[in-house]
C-alpha cells in the first residue's frame, strides 16, 4: 500500500504530538558553584513505571547544545510524582557534574532533555546556567626533602584556586652553568589537606599535597644540585614555581638500605562480594578489577578459601580476633556485639607497637538486633532499644575502644571517627557525609596511610561493597553499558569503585616505597545473596540480590554451601612470597588472621584456631597439614565440616550431604550413600568440635521457606 508524502507527515506529527503528551518531568534549577554543580527532578512517561534516561546538555540553544552525561531517572519520588506519572515506578533523577566540565561549559546555559527518535524534549521551563569560572591563581610551597624506609622524598603542596582536583608537578636541576635541566615529570599532586591550605586554595577536601620519591638514578647523576618544583595548571597554561623551589639540594649520597623490620599489614574485607567477581578469577566477562588482580598476579590467589561464617558479623568476629566466633558465642548477626573478653588482632599488633587504624563497616557493636545481650546486661530495657543502653556503654564496642587508634567507621552517609580529612586525631564523633560511601573510605584509607608510613602499621580497610543499599556514582555506571540487570551494573559499577580504592592504596605504598613489605590481605566476609534465583527489582525497593555471583559454586549468603563461604581470598607480600601463585589447598579467614599475627611479632598464638600461611607459599611441605586440617561451620540449625577433599553438611534434621571437593561444582552430586563411612567420620568430628562451642547445639528442623531455598540449590537428599 502506497502513502502519500502529507500522510507520512501527518503521522509523524501525529506521533510526535502523543509522545510529548506522555512525558512527564520537571527539572529543578542547577544547586552549587563553580566547583561542584548538581541537577535535580523527575521525568517519566506516563503510564509506564519503567525509568527512562534524562540528558544534560549545554550551549546557547537546546537545538546546538553539546551533549555532557545522561542518567536514567529512577530514584525515589514523592507520591506526587507517581501520580503524576500514573505510575507505581520511581522516576526522580540526581546528577553531579565535576569540575573537568564546568571549566568546558563555564557561561553555557544548561538544559535537561529526554531524547526520543532524535528529538529533544526540555523538562520544565528553569533556566540553569554552568557558573562562570573564577579567575584562579597558582600557589604552592616546597617543604623540604626526607629520607624514610630507604628511598628520598621531596614533600610540599600546590593548588590551582579554586580548584579541588590535583596539580600537575615538574621537578628540575640547577646546572652548574645557571641552565635549567628537567628530571622528573607526570606528577600529581594527591593527598587531602585542610587548614590553612585550603584556605589559601579556597577549596574544601582538595588534593593539594605531594611527597613524591626521587628516584636513586637521579640522586647519582645530580646530587648536590638544586632542585626546582613548578606546579602547572590543571586549567589554562600557567606555571608556577614553588615558594623555596631551590632551597633544597638533592642528596649527595644514596640512602641507607634499611634493615628489613616487620611489614606494615592490611586487610580488605570486603562485604557480600561473590567468589566469581574478581577479574582474576576469569569465570564473569563483565566484571573490571585490575587492581584487585594486580595483587594476585604478584602475590598468592587460593582457590579454596573460606570464611567462618555466611553472615556479616560472625564473619567478621573470626577475622578480627583469629577465633571462631562461635567460642564466644557470636553464631549469628543477632548475637553482637563481639564480647570485651577477647582480644582483636588491633589490640595485639598495638602492643607490638604497631599504629592501629580502620576505615568502613565495623558490625560488631551494639545494635538494634542485640536483644540477647540486652536480655543478659540490661534486662529492664524491654523491648530492647539500643537508644536506651547508656552511650558511656555502647562506646566501648565500637573499634576506638577495640585496639584501634584511628577509626572511620560506617556505612553509608554516617561515620563515627576520631581524625580528620587532614589525618589530625579529633575527639571521637560522628561524621555526616552523603558521598559515594566506596570512596569515602577509600579516601579516609589514604589518609591513615599518609599518618603512619613512616611507622608500621595496621589497616583494617572494611568497604560495605557490593552490599545493599546498592549506590553508584555515574562514573562508574558508565563503564558497564549494555543490556544487563540493574542491580548488576549497580554490582560492577561498586565493585569497580571498590577495586580503584586498592589500586590508590597500592599506588600510595609504592610511592611511599613501603608495598613491597606490606602483607596485604583480600578477602570477602561471605557470598553473595541471592535468593532462590538472582530477580532484578529496582535498586530503591529492597530486593535480595546485591548483583554478585557465586559462580561455579552454589547457594547463597546464609546458608553453609561453598556459594556462601568460599570466596574471593588473595595474600600479597613481596618481600616474603613470589607472585602468579595460584593455591587450590583449603585455608581459613583464621589462617590470615594467625598469620599476620605472627609476621607482627606477636609470639602468643596457642588461643588461635589458624595455621600460618607463610611455610604454604613460600614451597615448605605443608600442604598436607593444611588437608588433614578439619574447618568448621555452625550457622541458623545448619552444620557443616571440609576436610580434605571431602565436605559434610547437614541441614536441620533430615538433609544430610557428602560432598567431592575436587569437582568444578562440588555441590552438585550428593555422595553420602555412595561413601557412608566418610559421611560418619566427618559428623563425629564435627560434634567433637560443637562439644568444645558454648553455646548449645541446636538439633531442629530448618523452617519450611528455607528449607525450600536449600533444596532449589542442592541435589536430592537421598
Amino acid at each position: 500500500m502506497k502513502y502519500s508524502l502529507l500522510t507520512l507527515s501527518l503521522c509523524l506529527l501525529l506521533s510526535l504530538q502523543t509522545q510529548a503528551q506522555q512525558l512527564r518531568g520537571h527539572a529543578q534549577a542547577a544547586k552549587g558553584n563553580h566547583q561542584s554543580l548538581s541537577f535535580s527532578g523527575w521525568a517519566c512517561l506516563k503510564s509506564n513505571k519503567d525509568p527512562i534516561k534524562v540528558s544534560l546538555y549545554a550551549g546557547d540553544a537546546i537545538e546546538t547544545a553539546t551533549f555532557v552525561q545522561a542518567i536514567h531517572a529512577n530514584e525515589r519520588t514523592f507520591d506526587s510524582v507517581k501520580n503524576l506519572c500514573d505510575s507505581t515506578g520511581n522516576h526522580g533523577f540526581f546528577m553531579t557534574v565535576d569540575q573537568d566540565t564546568l571549566f568546558q561549559y563555564a557561561g553555557k546555559q544548561a538544559f535537561i532533555v529526554h531524547e526520543q527518535d532524535g528529538v529533544k524534549r526540555r523538562l520544565g521551563n528553569v533556566d540553569s546556567f554552568f557558573p562562570d569560572f573564577p579567575k584562579t591563581r597558582l600557589r604552592g610551597v616546597t617543604d623540604g626533602i626526607v629520607e624514610v624506609n630507604g628511598a628520598y622524598f621531596v614533600m610540599g603542596w600546590a593548588c590551582q584556586t579554586d580548584v579541588v582536583d590535583p596539580v600537575s608537578l615538574e621537578f628540575s636541576v640547577l646546572s652548574d652553568n645557571g641552565s635549567v635541566e628537567p628530571v622528573m615529570s607526570d606528577v600529581t599532586t594527591s593527598t587531602i589537606n585542610g587548614g590553612v591550605i585550603e584556605e589559601r586554595c579556597n577549596t574544601v577536601r582538595g588534593k593539594h599535597r605531594f611527597r613524591t620519591q626521587i628516584p636513586n638514578e637521579i640522586i647519582r647523576q645530580y646530587g648536590g644540585k638544586k632542585l626546582l618544583v613548578n606546579a602547572v595548571a590543571r586549567y589554562g597554561q600557567n606555571k608556577q614555581r614553588l615558594v623555596h623551589s631551590g632551597r633544597f639540594s638533592l642528596p649527595s649520597i644514596l640512602p641507607k638500605a634499611e634493615e628489613v623490620v616487620r611489614p606494615n599489614i592490611i586487610v580488605f574485607f570486603t562485604d557480600d562480594q561473590g567468589y566469581a567477581d574478581l577479574g582474576v578469577q576469569q569465570s564473569q566477562e563483565d566484571i573490571k578489577t585490575p587492581n584487585i588482580d594486580r595483587l594476585a598476579i604478584n602475590g598468592a590467589r587460593f582457590t579454596n578459601g573460606y570464611v567462618t561464617a555466611p553472615q556479616c558479623s560472625p564473619s567478621r568476629a573470626a577475622m578480627l580476633t583469629g577465633i571462631y566466633q562461635n567460642r564466644f558465642r557470636l553464631d549469628e548477626n543477632r548475637h553482637i556485639p563481639l564480647t570485651l573478653e577477647v582480644h582483636t588482632l588491633a589490640d595485639r599488633l598495638k602492643a607490638q607497637g604497631y599504629k592501629t587504624g580502620m576505615a568502613g563497616k565495623w558490625h560488631l557493636e551494639i545494635m538494634g538486633n542485640s536483644v540477647e545481650w540486652g536480655q543478659t546486661f540490661y534486662p529492664s530495657i524491654t523491648p530492647f532499644r539500643v537508644g536506651r543502653v547508656p552511650q558511656e556503654v555502647r562506646q566501648r564496642y565500637f573499634p576506638h575502644k577495640r585496639g584501634f587508634d584511628d577509626v572511620f567507621a560506617g556505612y553509608t552517609g554516617s561515620f563515627l571517627r576520631t581524625f580528620n580529612e587532614n589525618g589530625n586525631s579529633i575527639p571521637v564523633e560522628t561524621y555526616r557525609n552523603r558521598e559515594f560511601r566506596v570512596d569515602l573510605v577509600s579516601d579516609a584509607s589514604l589518609t591513615l596511610i599518609d599518618k603512619h608510613w613512616r611507622n608500621p602499621f595496621f589497616l583494617y580497610i572494611s568497604h560495605y561493597a557490593p552490599h545493599v543499599p546498592l549506590e553508584a556514582t555515574q562514573k562508574y555506571l558508565d563503564q558497564f553499558p549494555g543490556d544487563m540487570p540493574e542491580r548488576r551494573r549497580y554490582a560492577l559499577a561498586m565493585m569497580a569503585a571498590l577495586d580503584d580504592g586498592v589500586g590508590r592504596v597500592l599506588d600510595k605504598l609504592e610511592n611511599y616505597n613501603i608495598l613491597d613489605n606490606t602483607l596485604i590481605f583480600f578477602i570477602s566476609d561471605n557470598g553473595a545473596p541471592i535468593g532462590t534465583i538472582p530477580e532484578d527489582t529496582p535498586i530503591t525497593k529492597g530486593g535480595t540480590w546485591n548483583g554478585s555471583v557465586n559462580t561455579p559454586f552454589t547457594g547463597e549468603k546464609g546458608m553453609l554451601t561453598e556459594g556462601a563461604l568460599r570466596v574471593p581470598y588473595i595474600m600479597h607480600w613481596p618481600d616474603k612470597i613470589r607472585g602468579g601463585q595460584v593455591i587450590h589447598t583449603p585455608v581459613s579467614s583464621l589462617d590470615a588472621a594467625y598469620t599476620l599475627l605472627k609476621a607482627g611479632g606477636v609470639e602468643s598464638l596457642e588461643d588461635l584456631d589458624g595455621m600460618d600461611l607463610v611455610p604454604l607459599v613460600t614451597g615448605e611441605d605443608v600442604t598436607q597439614a593444611f588437608m588433614q586440617r578439619p574447618l568448621f561451620w555452625r550457622f541458623y540449625y545448619q552444620r557443616a565440616v571440609r576436610q580434605g577433599n571431602w565436605k559434610y553438611m547437614q541441614a536441620g534434621i533430615k538433609r544430610e550431604y557428602l560432598f567431592d571437593m575436587t569437582l568444578v561444582e562440588p555441590e552438585s552430586v550428593n555422595y553420602i550413600d555412595d561413601y557412608p563411612e566418610v559421611a560418619a567420620q566427618l559428623k563425629a568430628r564435627y560434634w567433637e568440635w560443637a562439644a568444645e562451642m558454648p553455646r548449645p547445639e541446636t538439633l531442629k528442623e530448618i523452617p519450611i521457606p528455607f528449607g525450600r531455598r536449600v533444596d532449589h540449590h542442592l541435589p536430592p537428599n537421598n
